[in-house]
């Protein structure tokens, strides 16, 4: 089993709430992890892969932003595109949230870039 640094990453760096170290055997296990305690990961996810899932004519809501004229207006619109975005997010692979957080990166406005790197050697000071 080996180490994980999951980051999520924001045009002013990084926090000590925007990290964490996940024990797993691969990446692909960290996805699983993801995904079965969405609750815990929804910062991450939502600040990551949320925006790239929001303007993806493919797979993201177009209909229901577009009603919106791409702006969220109220609470009501926020609850309604996260309550969209968590139940895509549940019919994800492990591997296919893996393609997504690749997409993801850093735009100076909004989105963080989410990762996920295997630590391969710890550093002791003396």
């Amino acid at each position: 089993m080996g180490l994980f640094l999951v980051t999520c990453v924001i045009d002013e760096g990084v926090y000590d709430s925007s990290f964490r170290v996940v024990e797993a055997n691969s990446a692909a296990d960290v996805a699983r992890y993801m995904l079965n305690q969405y609750d815990s990961w929804q910062g991450f996810l939502k600040n990551s892969v949320f925006y790239i899932w929001l303007y993806d004519r493919e797979e993201g809501p177009t209909q229901l932003w577009e009603s919106m004229n791409r702006v969220i207006l109220n609470q009501e619109d926020a609850e309604k595109l996260e309550t969209a975005f968590r139940a895509w997010v549940m019919t994800l692979t492990p591997e296919r949230l893996l393609e997504w957080i690749a997409r993801t990166r850093v735009d100076g406005d909004s989105s963080a870039q989410l990762a996920i790197h295997e630590i391969k050697e710890i550093e002791k000071a003396d």
